[in-house]
């Protein structure tokens, strides 16, 4: 079987050949692994920045809600406001 140099040149190289491969199909392994890992945090993150996105919207269409309601209560409170005031210079102007 390993009669000469040759021989056990050729049996070495196989070795090497089989150990690279190997080594490289380990590592592509491991760079498929943490991929996929990113690929979930990147998911994860996206849902959160959709969630986070959703909520400001919402705070947003609130807010403009509120706005038109704002305007109303401000124009129920000066009126208030001037009618206590009208009512204050008539009793002040009885006494």
């Amino acid at each position: 079987m390993i009669e000469t140099s040759k021989d056990i040149l050729n049996l070495s190289l196989a070795v090497s050949v089989f150990g690279l491969a190997f080594l490289i199909g380990w590592i592509l392994v491991y760079f498929l692994i943490i991929i996929r890992r990113m690929v979930k945090i990147m998911e994860g993150v996206e849902q959160s920045m959709n969630k986070i996105g959703s909520f400001v919207d919402l705070a947003r269409e609130k807010l403009n809600h509120s706005a038109g309601y704002l305007s109303i209560l401000a124009n129920g409170i000066r009126d208030l406001v001037n009618y206590l005031i009208f009512k204050k210079s008539i009793k002040n102007k009885k006494k």
